[in-house]
């Protein structure tokens, strides 16, 4: 799964937003958790373009908002034959930026949180988005679509988010031109090295921003790049 993750406006992250052929910078953003609000990339009519939305889809749909189901994730595997997710995947695709992401792993009784980040670069999580509309109101949101753990992510958690190549980015965001069979672009991929370091619990709190608390408290680990 992911339950949050990090934004850093570093020279990583603005590269990756001029490969999305943006011209735009985003404020760094630190433990962000899901229901708020997020910069997305989508492409409307052959122009790609950065909205906030909501992390945490409301299918079209639904007849009210409502988080009694986690929504903020949507399985790889299951996306085609998911009413929530079958239509975005079609329809509403999207592309959100990040600097890293965070697990947990079991500690003595105590979660402990874990940064995933890449050595070098940004990530680009695949993910879909939807709108919500019901008496007057509008709302957009969003999800991250997960698929099972790279190996060396694994130790952590068995499901980790889909990162795009750069190589990807035309065909998943171009909503206009059918996608086809998606497995080769949803699969467990590292597209660089990635570093993991165990990070203060203090982090497991939503409500603490600090980027202090994403200081290594530990050893880091190396992961290799997984194509």
């Amino acid at each position: 799964m992911c339950g949050r993750y990090n934004i850093h406006d570093d020279p990583w992250l603005q590269t990756l937003l001029r490969e999305l052929g943006l011209d735009v910078r985003i404020p760094s953003r630190a433990n962000i958790a899901p229901t708020e609000a997020v910069p997305v990339v989508i492409e409307e009519q052959g122009v790609r373009r950065l909205r906030e939305m909501r992390w945490w889809l409301v299918p079209s749909w639904a007849p009210e908002i409502d988080q009694r189901y986690s929504m903020f994730n949507a399985k790889a595997e299951t996306l085609g034959t998911s009413r929530a997710f079958r239509g975005p995947l079609r329809h509403r695709r999207c592309i959100l930026p990040a600097s890293s992401f965070i697990e947990w792993t079991p500690v003595d009784g105590h979660k402990q949180p874990w940064l995933i980040r890449p050595e070098r670069g940004a990530i680009a999580f695949a993910g879909l988005w939807d709108v919500w509309e019901k008496d007057g109101n509008h709302l957009e949101s969003c999800a991250i679509i997960t698929t099972g753990a790279a190996p060396g992510i694994d130790r952590l958690h068995n499901r980790m988010p889909v990162m795009l190549r750069e190589q990807d980015f035309a065909r998943w965001l171009d909503v206009e031109t059918p996608l086809g069979d998606p497995s080769d672009i949803l699969h467990s991929r590292l597209p660089h090295p990635f570093v993991l370091a165990p990070v203060s619990p203090a982090v497991n709190n939503s409500r603490h921003k600090s980027e202090a608390l994403l200081a290594p408290v530990g050893a880091e680990e190396r992961v290799e790049a997984v194509g």
